[in-house]
């Protein structure tokens, strides 16, 4: 990072001289919790919830321990929010110097924010939470990554972080048989932006017509907006947010689908609490329609044409951090002819996390394929074939076969179940 003369937010940064402002501080902490800020302050610093961190068991960097991140933000809070730091801040005993800040940013996205480290904290600190806190400084003073910072432009311009256009979108979702913005459906099905693809939805369509569901999808919705608060963007995530759960309404549906680990933790449980919105509509992952659908002898589960050995890489948003822990395991183990199943619970901080969105990052491809590579050694302790359901961590699995890193074939969970559901 190169210093120079910015001044945005609050923040300013010239000839190596940092000064923060209210503005900057407040804008940054402006959804933290009675429960974060008890965890910002609380938080030994033991260290412990370094090693259930891939990134820092590549690093072994100080400033790659989870807990050290929370420290930072807690610099943050107490210099504007604790007598001490006011006092302290005053008196220029406190201040932030450039290294700092330069730590701030080649730390912020050595994180893929999978919660593991929180499992394993003696005190449960989000130590997540504060690495897109720090993301979020970055996006305010300008400095943030260049790929992140096109998610947000293009949300802002299309409503969709990898900037697919409504027209595609709708055109995508009438050639595989989507019906579109039909009212008084029981379902919005609402995807992620990298499942807007014809393979993936077309999948999609066939397990939700093999269920006899009635549903709909928006035509001005394709993409259920957590890229954006990934990249520390929270005002246009909560925009985003907002306008799915006022869409569901308009079209008056029962409750909201996603095939999406990520948008399952996003729309059910981060989104509410950023936007302080008390949920009035129900959040599924489909995996959890379709168990549900199973128990209640409303659809049959045929076994999948998949004949070699396979396991589940847990989707960390959708179990650890989602809460959603037996549906996706317990689909696999009716439909895949060969199942080994992970001795963990799915939502055990003993499972490592996949690169995630970080594999869309390129200043990350080399630390994003070393921190992979535990949990693709991992799975291949259990099969060479691996089942997502998240298509972030699909991706990051695909990249894991095309480096030999252990496993040999990554299947989504749409494919397995588009066979395999039948009413």
């Amino acid at each position: 990072m190169v210093s120079r003369s910015c001044d945005c937010g609050g923040f300013k940064l010239e000839k190596g001289k940092i000064k923060i402002g209210r503005q900057l501080v407040s804008r940054t902490l402006d959804e933290i919790s009675p429960f974060d800020v008890w965890g910002l302050q609380e938080c030994m610093r033991c260290g412990i919830c370094r090693y259930t961190c891939p990134f820092w068991l590549t690093t072994e960097k100080s400033t790659d321990v989870p807990a050290w991140r929370t420290y930072e933000v807690n610099k943050l809070f107490s210099m504007y929010y604790t007598g001490y730091g006011i006092v302290a801040r005053y008196l220029r005993l406190r201040k932030l110097k450039d290294s700092e800040f330069k730590q701030w940013f080649d730390s912020a996205y050595n994180c893929t924010a999978c919660g593991g480290c929180t499992e394993t904290s003696p005190l449960e600190i989000p130590n997540w939470y504060t690495a897109i806190l720090l993301r979020r400084i970055l996006h305010f003073t300008g400095f943030n990554l260049g790929v992140p910072e096109k998610w947000i432009s293009n949300v802002k311009e299309t409503g969709n972080a990898m900037g697919i256009i409504k027209e595609k979108w709708v055109e995508i979702a009438n050639s595989v048989g989507l019906q579109i913005d039909k009212k008084g459906a029981e379902l919005l099905y609402v995807p992620s932006s990298l499942e807007v693809n014809s393979n993936i939805l077309g999948q999609i369509s066939k397990i939700l017509d093999g269920m006899n569901s009635n549903f709909t999808v928006s035509s001005d919705i394709s993409d259920s907006g957590y890229y954006a608060y990934l990249a520390g963007d929270f005002e246009t995530a909560r925009k985003r947010f907002m306008n799915i759960y006022e869409e569901a309404k308009k079209l008056n549906v029962k409750k909201i689908i996603v095939s999406d680990g990520s948008s399952y933790f996003f729309l059910r449980w981060q989104g509410p609490k950023s936007l302080r919105y008390k949920l009035d509509i129900q959040i599924e992952h489909l995996t959890e329609t379709i168990y549900n659908a199973y128990n209640d002898r409303r659809v049959k589960l045929e076994k999948a044409d998949i004949k070699d050995d396979a396991t589940v890489h847990d989707s960390e948003f959708l179990s650890r951090l989602g809460g959603l822990h037996k549906p996706p395991r317990e689909l696999m183990k009716i439909v895949l002819p060969s199942f080994k199943e992970p001795k963990p619970d799915p939502s055990s901080h003993v499972l490592f996390t996949c690169g995630h969105h970080l594999e869309m990052i390129p200043e990350k491809k080399e630390i994003v394929k070393k921190a992979r590579l535990y949990a693709a050694k991992q799975l291949s302790n259990w099969a060479k074939t691996v089942v997502t359901f998240d298509p972030n961590c699909q991706l990051s699995m695909e990249n894991a076969v095309k480096d030999s890193q252990g496993i040999e074939k990554s299947i989504y969970f749409t494919e397995v179940l588009a066979n395999s559901v039948r009413s």
